[in-house]
């Protein structure tokens, strides 16, 4: 895990929502930012969670998810309330924060659910 911020920060007034997700893809993934798409600009198209599914399958991965808390023992990504808004994306690894890529680190108050990424080639070497 490479830690990688985010470069949008979610302003509901303006109507922009924080690139957390992406930011924490590209940690656990260890991409550039720039090689993620702008999943948090698809958020209001039905069809994004198909399109992340579909870039994970190019990249030879899958997504897991579980509801409420879940303890993994590798990186995986943690969707919950924060305090600045509805949702946020961290990276946990265990039972705890990894990286927090927003500038506050604060992390997250609850965790609605957890992602793990799995690779499609179960022999293939993280």
């Amino acid at each position: 895990m490479k830690p990688v911020d985010q470069t949008k920060l979610y302003d509901p007034e303006n109507g922009i929502n924080s690139n957390c997700l992406a930011a924490s893809l590209a940690s656990i993934l260890e991409l550039p930012l720039s090689e993620v798409p702008e999943f948090e600009d698809m958020f209001d198209n039905p069809d994004w969670f198909q399109f992340l599914m579909d870039w994970l399958e190019g990249l030879g991965f899958t997504l897991l998810q579980w509801e409420g808390k879940t303890w993994l023992p590798g990186y995986c990504l943690a969707t919950g309330t924060s305090e600045r808004g509805p949702t946020h994306t961290v990276v946990y690894k265990g039972n705890s924060l990894a990286h927090d890529p927003h500038p506050s680190r604060s992390g997250i108050k609850t965790i609605d659910s957890v992602w793990a990424l799995l690779p499609l080639d179960p022999t293939r070497i993280w």
